[in-house]
């Protein structure tokens, strides 16, 4: 069966199908391998299968026009005989089955053709895989004439333009170099360089995706701003610290000089109401040396005194028995709060009760050191009136009494004064942390 004899039946219409397709896409794969830079017989092959289905399709279309009409046509009292090319008629001549075979070969190679442009495609460098690539970038680039006319930008930078302007980058205006964007998500950073391509003069932009350093940079003014405020902070506390320990300072000195010139008017007088009870050459000595201390006529040295010892030595000066039983503190705050409660309680008994026996006792309740100083001597006096009860006797917190007070107060303690049958103070402090 001849083409001619197809065109009565259905199969004229798959031939010259068939035929159209393969023309079209052989002129695709032939534009394919080219732009792929390949030309190569792949190249020529494909061009020459388009122009020969193409020569194909127009032929068997010739013939089945041919087929459908007559051989004349009648025109204007004219009578046109209708001529045939001897190409159309050769061709139209060959068996049908030949031309579909040959069909088929050619759309398998065709198949073959596209796997391999594939291949080509993943392996060569094109325009078109740059231009894949950049797009692919995470950062924005864009490419412009010296005028700010966009000749080029990537999808980023796109996407840029549309969160700042809400359609495609077309002029560089307004990105200015070191310039910042946040778009609320992320954060870029636009930088700008002079570039020649093809002996023309270009701008390149890019963006840079800096929201981390953003992040960091917020954290860290964040923590900068804190640091100024602890450092105000820490300024007034030293200038508060200052205050506090000119006022301590203040204090024991004032606190030593009501104790020592107590001390030294107490062991004068008892000097000179019982001189046979004193040595009078170690008095001396004693006076002379506290004298000294108190005018500062003493060369000073580095020896660290022990406050406690130094206060039962004062206490013996002035004839009052110190009698400690309990725990006595190694060292520290409570030790140093201990000597000045001895100190300040032994002058109180000599100079008040007339009394020489001072009794302290140290006790521990859980994370509570309790110091209680009782001295003897003459007792409170009591209310004519009363039936023998003592009457609570207000004592009066000056000098000595006072100082200590704030000293144990300072310390986080607190202090009690007892006066019934005896002059009493407890004085509670928390235990040193070890």
């Amino acid at each position: 069966m001849t083409i001619w004899e197809t065109m009565n039946t259905g199969l004229d219409e798959l031939l010259i199908t068939f035929a159209m397709l393969i023309m079209l896409y052989a002129g695709y794969l032939c534009m394919a391998f080219y732009r792929l830079g390949k030309k190569d017989k792949n190249t020529v092959i494909s061009l020459i299968l388009f122009v020969v289905y193409f020569a194909a399709f127009y032929m068997m279309l010739d013939g089945k026009f041919h087929y459908v009409e007559p051989d004349y046509y009648y025109y204007m009292d004219v009578d046109y005989i209708r001529t045939w090319p001897k190409v159309t008629t050769a061709f139209c001549s060959l068996p049908a089955a030949v031309v579909l075979v040959a069909e088929i070969i050619t759309a398998i190679y065709l198949f073959w053709g596209t796997q391999h442009r594939k291949k080509l495609r993943k392996e060569s460098l094109t325009r078109t895989s740059v231009k894949e690539a950049i797009d692919l970038l995470l950062a924005g680039v864009a490419f412009a004439k010296e005028d700010g006319n966009v000749v080029f930008a990537n999808l980023s930078m796109n996407a840029i333009s549309h969160s700042r302007t809400g359609k495609n980058m077309t002029d560089i205006t307004g990105y200015d170099q070191n310039s910042i964007y946040s778009d609320g998500t992320k954060t870029w950073q636009f930088m700008q360089e002079n570039i020649t391509w093809r002996g023309k003069p270009y701008i390149q932009l890019t963006a840079n995706d800096i929201t981390e350093e953003a992040r960091i940079n917020d954290e860290l003014k964040g923590k900068n701003k804190k640091l100024k405020e602890i450092r105000n902070r820490l300024e007034i506390y030293n200038r508060r610290a200052e205050q506090i320990t000119i006022s301590r300072e203040l204090l024991n000195a004032r606190r030593q000089v009501h104790s020592e010139t107590g001390h030294i008017l107490l062991a004068s007088r008892h000097y000179m109401e019982h001189p046979d009870s004193i040595d009078e050459e170690s008095f001396l000595g004693t006076l002379k040396l506290t004298n000294m201390h108190l005018l500062k006529e003493y060369e000073e040295d580095d020896t660290e005194v022990d406050q406690l010892a130094e206060a039962m030595e004062m206490a013996k000066a002035i004839a009052v028995r110190v009698k400690i039983s309990g725990m006595i503190p190694e060292e520290g705050e409570l030790r140093d709060i201990l000597a000045s409660a001895v100190n300040e309680c032994a002058t109180n008994t000599k100079k008040h009760a007339d009394g020489d026996t001072l009794i302290v006792t140290t006790e521990e309740k859980d994370d509570t050191v309790i110091f209680t100083l009782t001295g003897n001597g003459e007792p409170p006096e009591k209310d004519a009136a009363d039936s023998g009860a003592v009457p609570e006797k207000t004592i009066k917190e000056t000098g000595g009494l006072a100082s200590l007070r704030t000293l144990v107060e300072n310390a986080g303690g607190t202090m009690e004064i007892k006066a019934d049958e005896a002059f009493t103070i407890i004085i509670k402090m928390k235990k040193e942390a070890s």
